[in-house]
């Protein structure tokens, strides 16, 4: 499988160049929270693919993502733990 070029060793450098001035005029007039959203995106498609799957991922590595499906499991059980035992003992 062959490796892409380089944007220094690429022969559309220059093309490659001009795009990216063009783009940097129109990025002077937009929203600045949007243009740094843009920026964070594109900047991660760039990063190699195992860097990329990290940076997507890191959401999900927060405890409060896990604690509460689990805390909703829990009530559910003991909720259905605590009918039976209550049947049983108004029985």
């Amino acid at each position: 499988m062959e490796r892409s070029n380089k944007v220094q060793d690429s022969p559309q450098r220059e093309e490659i160049r001009a795009e990216y001035d063009r783009l940097w005029a129109d990025m002077q007039t937009a929203d600045a929270d949007k243009v740094r959203r843009m920026l964070e995106r594109d900047r991660r498609q760039l990063l190699p693919w195992r860097q990329r799957l990290v940076e997507t991922t890191k959401p999900l590595r927060t405890p409060l993502l896990w604690a509460v499906p689990l805390g909703a499991a829990a009530a559910v059980g003991a909720s259905y733990v605590a009918f039976i035992f209550i049947a049983l003992w108004v029985e």
